[in-house]
């Protein structure tokens, strides 16, 4: 009789709890628009830039609010992008080629320096910039 009462209450129970059902809202926040097709795509850890490796040959490098930054040819057999350690390497992977390339990128940063006090050549190659007014 106890097992009795013990089923009838285990069948009530499982017939009252009901079954979640799990809802997923998605939008679309950003679209990139390339100009070939896409072949991989890599985010590093910091997430600073997004990189996609297009059917042409080229590495597009874009800011993480979908701006492009730049573009680098590459080698047309590369057929994969690994993150490396930081926002600087890359390796490009072809399997058609058994090859690994390892891509150090050095983003160069142009600070304008038009009306500001100098000391040299305007003309020459490196600019040293001094900030002492931080507040």
């Amino acid at each position: 009789m106890r097992i009795k009462h013990c089923l009838i209450l285990l069948l009530l129970w499982l017939a009252t709890v009901s079954i979640a059902k799990a809802q997923v809202d998605a939008q679309v926040v950003r679209t990139l628009q390339l100009k070939a097709s896409p072949v991989d795509l890599v985010i590093p850890d910091r997430g600073r830039y997004i990189y996609v490796l297009t059917s042409d040959a080229k590495l597009q490098i874009y800011k993480k609010n979908g701006q492009l930054r730049d573009t680098v040819a590459v080698d047309p057999g590369v057929d994969r992008i690994q993150a490396g350690p930081g926002e600087d390497r890359l390796y490009l992977i072809s399997s058609a080629d058994n090859k690994i390339q390892e891509l150090n990128l050095a983003f160069i940063q142009k600070i304008p320096v038009d009306g500001s006090p100098t000391k040299g050549s305007l003309n020459a190659a490196v600019a040293v910039v001094v900030f002492t007014d931080f507040q």
